[in-house]
């Protein structure tokens, strides 16, 4: 029981991070663009 909850608690983390950086990377994008 213990390991399926850490497993998905792992999930969340690994989607957050994901959500995290690729908002940034778009970020980054846009701001590159408006640059050139």
């Amino acid at each position: 029981m213990f390991i399926l909850l850490a497993g998905g608690l792992l999930v969340i983390i690994v989607a957050v991070i994901v959500a995290v950086v690729s908002s940034v990377a778009s970020a980054v994008a846009a701001e590159s663009d408006t640059t050139e």
